[in-house]
């Protein structure tokens, strides 16, 4: 099984905006593909595609020649807008109705060039395959649908290790975009542009204990601290959360010309998920101080705690 991967450049606006004007007039609705690419399985190539929603697509043309069905039949037309490779009757029983939400044809084009392909959602491959080995296994088939059978049956062999959405990914290189958007996603999560109005969020009990373990005096009150609980917040406290959450608050509350910060980090936190989990990591890294007889003794248990909780867990516990 090969995969081939291609971005596809920006296509030109002026040409986009013709093409969408035109397909506005005509009652048109064409998708435009970003990405681009081609998987073999069982010894044939599809053509692959991920618009620009997210959806991962493969073209008409390469499901009915991975099922073995010939081209010219691709182009009738049903009423029940059933797909060509699906159009025989003695197949409608073994549609489930999952499937049949699925069969929707995609019309899109690529880049700025104004054809139009056709293309299905790439989930419904290993769907279409089990409508054709379910009738197989009732002996329903006529002889030119047995050759489609057994290709199904390639094809599902082909997938049980690897998903096609998957496959549809790596072989368009959108894995990387699409890790781009789910960072995306986790950082809006955690993080908002504006920042919360400041509000006492660390007790006093979670410096004392710094200040214990150091063994520094402790005064009451104190909200000026050295500049070593700084740097012991941000790697006990801020470093545990989803990657690049504390790179993101450090560009959005960047030092001035004297070093100092304007604002506290948690200030642009969200009320939802990201004070959830300051509010959590600053209970867990407490209790830790205070189970701990010296900074070595907390330094190692922090290690062992943290080691079995990715913060994307700690996340999704909410």
């Amino acid at each position: 099984m090969n995969t081939h991967n291609g971005k596809l450049p920006k296509p030109d606006p002026r040409k986009v905006a013709a093409q969408n004007a035109a397909d506005k007039r005509w009652g048109k609705k064409v998708e435009r593909a970003t990405h681009q690419g081609t998987i073999e399985i069982a010894d044939t190539t599809l053509d692959c595609y991920v618009l620009t929603d997210g959806r991962r697509i493969i073209s008409q043309a390469s499901i009915m020649a991975i099922l073995g069905r010939s081209q010219s039949s691709g182009r009738r037309t049903r009423n029940d807008n059933r797909p060509p490779f699906l159009e025989a009757n003695n197949l409608t029983p073994y549609i489930t109705p999952k499937l049949k939400e699925q069969l929707e044809r995609v019309q899109y084009r690529i880049g700025d060039n104004k054809q139009e392909k056709s293309g299905y959602n790439a989930e419904i491959l290993p769907r279409i395959c089990n409508v054709y080995m379910d009738a197989e296994e009732d002996e329903v088939l006529i002889p030119n649908q047995l050759p489609a059978a057994a290709a199904a049956r390639r094809v599902v062999k082909a997938l049980s290790l690897v998903g096609i959405t998957a496959l549809v990914d790596e072989a368009t290189g959108y894995q990387e975009t699409r890790a781009k958007n789910e960072l995306q996603r986790l950082l809006d999560a955690y993080i908002a542009e504006a920042f919360r109005p400041w509000v006492r969020t660390f007790p006093e009990s979670f410096f004392k204990e710094i200040y214990r373990l150091q063994g520094w005096k402790f005064e009451a009150g104190n909200n000026h601290h050295p500049q070593y609980v700084g740097k012991f917040i941000n790697k006990h406290i801020y470093e545990p959360m989803p990657a690049g959450v504390l790179e993101r608050l450090k560009n959005l509350n960047p030092k001035n010309e004297q070093g100092n910060r304007p604002r506290k980090h948690h200030q642009h936190l969200t009320d939802d998920i990201g004070v959830t989990h300051l509010e959590r990591q600053i209970n867990q890294v407490t209790t830790l101080m205070q189970a701990s007889e010296d900074k070595a003794q907390f330094e190692n248990l922090f290690e062992r705690v943290n080691s079995r909780n990715s913060p994307t867990q700690q996340m999704l516990d909410f």
